[in-house]
């Protein structure tokens, strides 16, 4: 029924959230400022300097005076 339909989608909406905020944690943990990182966006493949870590993003430097704030779920040390 519909009641069942939206429990469910409701647990995996949360169970999704859950490795996602995991995952960020563990990113959160290895990545550092100054570490040299690559992410793959609307822009294509992308590299940078991460610049500042915070809860679940990172300020990366990407050149030019440009700084990007970038999701840690996306981002993969080089």
């Amino acid at each position: 029924s519909g009641d069942q339909l939206r429990v469910l989608n409701r647990a995996v909406c949360n169970q999704m959230s859950s490795i996602r905020d995991r995952d960020s944690a563990i990113k959160r943990r290895t990545l550092r400022a100054g570490d040299k990182v690559s992410w793959t966006g609307r822009g294509g493949y992308t590299e940078g300097v991460i610049v500042r870590v915070k809860r679940k993003k990172a300020i990366c430097d990407v050149g030019a005076g440009r700084n990007w704030d970038v999701p840690l779920s996306m981002l993969t040390a080089i």
